[in-house]
């Protein structure tokens, strides 16, 4: 993607998307970025939307939260596997899945509206910490 001039308040917000590391809820990203001057929903609400379109940021649908995650090809599918325990996420692109929902949706005449799957479960080390 080229790379897109962000504005302060962006900047802001991808920031603290980026060091959370994880999927956070837009509420809990407002409560982060109160020191920097955000206090109304509204604004944490355009700011992502805004950063969607830039692809930089994925929102996860099943939890209603939000990622920073650069989308590398505007036009591929990503697999997105998500902890439910701890919001890790772990991207995956997948060209050849790609290929297989254009051929189911194209004579459907279906407009994707985002191009990403979320499969929910447990990570590895959410599931090892329950083994005993």
């Amino acid at each position: 993607m080229a790379t897109k001039q962000l504005n302060y308040a962006q900047q802001i917000v991808l920031q603290i998307l980026q060091n959370e590391n994880k999927a956070i809820s837009a509420y809990y990203l407002l409560n982060q970025a109160k020191p920097f001057g955000f206090h109304a929903p509204m604004q944490i609400y355009r700011i992502l939307n805004k950063l969607m379109d830039y692809g930089l940021v994925v929102k996860l649908d099943s939890l209603n939260m939000y990622l920073a995650h650069e989308c590398q090809h505007q036009h591929a599918y990503q697999l997105l596997t998500i902890c439910t325990e701890c919001q890790k996420v772990q991207c995956v692109d997948l060209p050849q899945l790609g290929q297989v929902i254009q051929q189911f949706i194209h004579p459907q005449h279906f407009n994707c509206k985002h191009q990403h799957l979320e499969l929910l479960g447990q990570c590895a080390l959410c599931c090892s910490q329950h083994k005993d």
